[in-house]
C-alpha cells in the first residue's frame, strides 16, 4: 500500500512557517519566495485535508490542528537531521553514542574525561548535547542523559553516579587575609543562589546553627555555570561542589571559605532507555561512567580528610529539602 507521506519540501516550508509563524522570514531562511513557501504549505493542506494555518490578511497563526502537528514535525526533522549527520559522520562500523548532560556537568566533568574514553575505545564517536529537563527517549534519539535528582526516570534505566555535596566558596577577597571565614561572616555577604537548589542555603545555615539568617536573599541563577562565574566576579559567596571549580580553585579565582559543607538530597544519575540495557556500546559507556565516578569518590573522600588532617572542623549536614526533579545542574 501507497503510504500517505508528504514531501520533505511541504514539511520543511511548514515547519519553518509554524515556527517564525512568517511565510516572509520562513522564505528568507530557506532561500526560496514567499510564493513557493505558500504554495508548499497549501499542498500540504491539500493533502491533510486539514487547514493549519489562520490567515488574516499578511499575518499568520497556527490551528488547533497546526500546532499539534508542528511540534510533530518539528521534533521528526530535528531527529532526521541528526540522523544525517551521524551517517555523514560514521567511520567503519565503529561505535556512536548520542548522550545528554546537564550543562556545566557536561561542560566542566564529563567532557573532559572523554579523552580517557576514546582511549579504551579508539573507534567510538560520543555525541554530547546539553539537556536542562527531563525527556522520553521514546521522543529522542539519546542513548542517555546524566542529570540530578531522584533515581525515578519513567521508562528508563538508572545508574548512581556520586552524591552531591556542597562547599560554600568565593572571591579570594572576601577572605581579607584570613584562612577561612565563620559561618556568621558568610552569611553576612551576598548570597548566590542556584534556583533548582532553592533550601541550600536553608541547609547550610541550619548545619551551622544559624536560625535567625535570611536565606533567601540575593542573586538567583539558572544553571551552574553561570553561578561559578559570579562567585569568580567577587558577587557574592555560592554553595557549589568542589568537583565542578577544580580549574577555578587551582587558578585561585575562588576559594573555599568554610570546612562546614551540606550534602544535597538529590544525586547524579545516568539514566538510559531500559529497553537498551543490553546494548554493548551502551553498557561499556556505563561502565566506563562508573570507573570515572569512582575515581571522583576517591577524591573527594581524600578532600573531606584534608580539613580533619589540617585541625579544622568539617561538619557535613544532610539536606532535608528534596531538589526539584527534572531540572538542571
Amino acid at each position: 500500500m501507497r503510504r500517505r507521506l508528504p514531501s520533505i519540501g511541504a514539511l520543511t516550508a511548514f515547519e519553518a512557517a509554524a515556527r517564525h509563524l512568517s511565510i516572509t522570514r520562513a522564505a528568507a531562511e530557506l532561500a526560496l519566495t514567499e510564493s513557493a513557501v505558500s504554495r508548499q504549505i497549501s499542498l500540504l493542506e491539500e493533502q491533510l485535508g486539514v487547514r493549519l494555518f489562520h490567515r488574516i490578511k499578511k499575518r499568520i497563526s497556527l490551528t488547533r490542528a497546526g500546532a499539534m502537528y508542528g511540534e510533530r514535525v518539528m521534533q521528526t526533522i530535528e531527529r532526521i537531521e541528526r540522523d544525517t549527520q551521524e551517517v555523514m559522520g560514521h567511520e567503519g562500523g565503529g561505535v556512536v553514542l548520542e548522550i545528554a548532560a546537564l550543562p556545566t556537568v557536561g561542560s566542566q566533568w564529563l567532557v573532559p574525561r572523554l579523552a580517557s574514553f576514546y582511549d579504551g575505545q579508539p573507534g567510538a564517536t560520543v555525541h554530547v548535547s546539553a539537556r536542562s529537563t527531563r525527556f522520553f527517549f521514546s521522543e529522542s534519539a539519546l542513548d542517555g542523559a546524566l542529570y540530578f535528582g531522584a533515581p525515578d526516570w519513567p521508562g528508563a534505566g538508572v545508574d548512581h553516579l556520586f552524591d552531591e555535596v556542597l562547599l560554600p566558596v568565593g572571591s579570594p577577597a572576601l577572605l581579607r587575609g584570613a584562612a577561612s571565614l565563620g559561618p556568621r561572616d558568610i552569611v553576612g555577604c551576598r548570597l548566590l543562589h542556584l534556583m533548582t537548589r532553592p533550601e541550600a542555603w536553608r541547609q547550610w545555615c541550619a548545619a551551622a546553627g544559624l536560625a535567625d539568617v535570611n536565606v533567601m536573599r540575593g542573586p538567583r541563577f539558572e544553571i551552574q555555570s553561570m553561578l561559578i562565574s559570579a562567585a569568580c566576579a567577587g558577587l557574592g559567596v555560592a554553595l557549589l561542589p568542589r568537583f565542578l571549580i577544580g580549574d577555578q580553585l587551582r587558578s585561585g579565582k575562588l576559594r573555599v571559605l568554610s570546612d562546614l559543607a551540606v550534602r544535597s538530597e538529590g544525586s547524579y544519575y545516568f539514566a538510559y532507555p531500559v529497553e537498551n540495557a543490553g546494548d554493548p556500546a551502551l553498557a561499556i559507556f556505563r561502565a566506563w561512567l562508573q570507573a570515572q565516578t569512582e575515581s571522583l569518590r576517591k577524591q573527594t573522600r581524600a578532600s573531606d580528610a584534608a580539613p580533619a588532617a589540617r585541625g579544622l572542623s568539617s561538619r557535613p549536614g544532610k539536606a532535608r529539602t528534596a531538589v526539584p526533579r527534572g531540572r538542571a545542574g
